[in-house]
């Protein structure tokens, strides 16, 4: 994969990870279906890995460790009839769908404090 494949790749990544995976990962509780992915595992691994070495190779290290951070999200991605099959026992279970409810609230403040940061870059 060249450095630009790379770049485009992890340019999905970065505009698709933080309001998607964090609602899916409130959702399904660690077992995600893959195909919510925008690319498949290995190919969002290999991109991750070219794009963060290039940041730390350029001496920003912060930006490098968050790519490296977001790179152990991707196996919480499960194929799709196992980790429906758990979401579906999940929400049938009382207790699990009160923890359920608690990390939808928690996103929808978390999500509500990244647009008001999205804004601030804006300006």
């Amino acid at each position: 994969m060249t450095i630009t494949e790379a770049e485009q790749i992890f340019d999905v990544w970065r505009q698709w990870y933080w309001p998607t995976h964090i609602i899916l990962e409130s959702i399904f509780l660690g077992c995600i279906p893959e195909s919510f992915l925008p690319y498949s595992q290995d190919i969002l691994e290999e991109a991750l890995n070219i794009v963060a070495k290039q940041y730390h190779d350029s001496g920003d290290y912060q930006t490098s460790n968050h790519i490296q951070t977001t790179i152990a999200s991707l196996f919480e991605y499960e194929n799709d009839e196992k980790a429906l099959k758990q979401a579906a026992d999940m929400l049938s279970n009382p207790e699990l769908m009160e923890v359920f409810l608690l990390k939808i609230s928690r996103y929808k403040m978390d999500w509500q404090n990244w647009l008001k940061k999205q804004e601030k870059l804006k300006e």
